[in-house]
């Protein structure tokens, strides 16, 4: 496989939340005319139901993210929107180095009738890739320690970049 593909999606945290939302809204308004005796017509019903459904579905599937070409040595940061990366294509820098760090801290979310408030420690495994500068070109978050440290071997064999771990 000559393509890195990393998504940037949490589905149950800011507009994301909104997709199932919408889902179940427009379940409920397809159910409801089975279940309640309402004056409002099929078509109506159906285009409402429907409606929110279709566009829960693509609120669901767009999301933000990042593509290399490891074998043209290119990169596109690009939106999928239901399946389509919008998006350029640009030369990417001579990585040097991928490095995979730990980064810790407290999440707190403001409660704001949408998001759910879950609160408490969070560990975070960055996927770092420098060059010759001192800042990284790019960063990859992972939750999960194992995919970080598989997708940081996977690039970095395929970039002939030094691996390093700092967790």
């Amino acid at each position: 496989m000559n393509e890195f593909n990393f998504k940037k999606r949490n589905l149950v945290s800011g507009p994301h939340i909104l997709g199932p939302l919408l889902i179940v809204a427009g379940l409920v308004a397809l159910v409801s005319t089975v279940i309640f005796n309402n004056d409002d017509t099929l078509v109506r019903t159906l285009l409402v139901g429907g409606g929110a459904i279709v566009l829960g579905l693509i609120i669901i599937n767009s999301y933000e993210g990042t593509l290399i070409d490891l074998r043209n040595k290119r990169i596109k940061t690009y939106i999928s929107i239901v399946g389509y990366k919008l998006g350029e294509w640009k030369a990417l820098a001579n990585i040097s180095t991928v490095k995979v760090i730990t980064n810790s801290y407290i999440r707190t979310n403001v409660p704001n009738g949408i998001s759910p408030t879950f609160s408490g420690k969070v560990t975070d495994f960055k996927t770092l890739l420098y060059s010759d500068e001192a800042n990284p070109v790019l960063t990859f978050v992972y939750s999960k320690k194992k995919k970080a440290i598989k997708q940081a071997t996977r690039l970095a064999s395929n970039l002939n970049a030094k691996l390093i771990f700092d967790l």
